[in-house]
């Protein structure tokens, strides 16, 4: 019998994986660290940095699926477990270097990383979108975020992946290629589909990269959404001590402890909420077109944990190479099932004819 291992069960991105996969009727080993365990629900206690329990873990497992975090300090652990027990993987966070293997540990299985919200629908998302552009893109516009939640492990990798280059801020795509400082950030702005003014902070992700390369854009650009510059200027401070001491585990905790706390505060007397919208310009029979996509959820955790589960069902179904969930998954299909789950609170896609009239909805999802 197919059993899919998750790694993390207990966290708000694997609690929700864990449930969707339940609703499809498959088996789920529930991997928790804590001490309180359900195994009338299949929950067992593993712990990722203990090679020999994380080998039980895995043993007899089709798939595992990793939604644990710090994924900066996990590493590739929880995936060498895996392949020794001859499973597939999937990596709700990862990154470029899952893929990066000795001769040795070369493995036959499937590996796909990057599959949440960010990296993984992020690109998903203007994918989808470009399959149903009428003629050619050529520029692209991301704007994430929200006012949230912000759970300690989140708050740790926010912290780590400043010190390990999962992207450039202030950097965009231009003309085909990578320019740095080519955008600053901006207060007080407003967005169609987003409550209220909030602060951009421009990031040029590897992940976006890749995404321009592969759609033919000449420009893209991606604004991480906040509230306002407290969140931005909590984490370049801790950016900064970080990098002067990268293993200093107390100043770590300290950080994500202030970033997660900045976040409660934040959403007092607010409701949370979540938004990706995304703008896909370019010409279609020799008249600039549009496509806007507006997604909006309360919560990006849930969001991640289905992408990661609809990931690890493409795998089982041998829909899946191995790489980046965003370089290997169809868009459509992933796009599909994640609306039939109802995973967020609508879908929204306008196109627009430049000059012409305002946008038509073409449909809500």
């Amino acid at each position: 019998m197919t059993t899919i291992g998750i790694v993390g069960a207990s966290g708000a991105v694997g609690s929700a994986a864990t449930a969707l996969l339940r609703v499809e009727g498959l088996r789920v080993r529930a991997g928790y660290h804590r001490s309180i365990i359900d195994t009338a629900q299949g929950g067992c206690q593993v712990d990722v940095y203990d090679d020999r329990s994380l080998a039980t873990f895995c043993a007899g497992c089709t798939l595992v699926l990793n939604a644990a975090g710090p994924s900066s300090l996990i590493g590739d652990r929880v995936l060498r477990a895996a392949l020794a027990a001859g499973a597939d993987y999937v990596d709700a966070f990862g990154n470029e270097a899952m893929t990066l293997w000795p001769d040795g540990l070369a493995p036959a299985q499937r590996i796909v990383h990057s599959a949440g919200v960010f990296p993984g629908l992020s690109a998903l998302l203007p994918a989808w979108m470009a399959e149903r552009f009428p003629g050619r893109p050529h520029s692209l516009k991301i704007w994430a975020g929200g006012r949230e939640r912000c759970t300690p492990a989140a708050a740790r990798d926010v912290l780590l992946s400043t010190l390990h280059g999962f992207g450039h801020a202030g950097a965009a795509w231009r003309d085909g290629k990578r320019v740095m400082q080519a955008l600053g950030p901006r207060e007080g702005v407003e967005i169609g589909g987003v409550p209220g003014k909030v602060y951009l902070q421009p990031f040029l992700g590897h992940e976006t990269e890749q995404l321009a390369k592969r759609l033919g854009l000449a420009c893209a650009e991606w604004y991480t959404i906040t509230p306002n510059d407290t969140t931005n200027r909590l984490i370049s401070r801790y950016a900064g001590l970080l990098s002067l001491t990268p293993d200093d585990g107390a100043l770590l905790e300290q950080g994500a402890a202030e970033l997660a706390a900045t976040a409660h505060a934040q959403l007092a007397g607010h409701s949370p909420y979540y938004r990706m919208v995304a703008e896909l310009d370019g010409w279609a029979e020799d008249r600039r077109h549009r496509l806007r996509a507006v997604l909006r959820a309360h919560d990006s955790y849930r969001l991640s944990g289905a992408v990661a589960a609809a990931t690890a069902l493409m795998v089982l179904e041998g829909m899946a190479a191995s790489g980046a969930a965003a370089d290997t998954l169809p868009p459509g299909l992933m796009m599909a099932r994640l609306t039939r789950w109802q995973v967020w609170e609508r879908l929204d896609l306008a196109g627009l004819t430049i000059a012409d009239t305002p946008a038509t909805e073409e449909g809500t999802l």
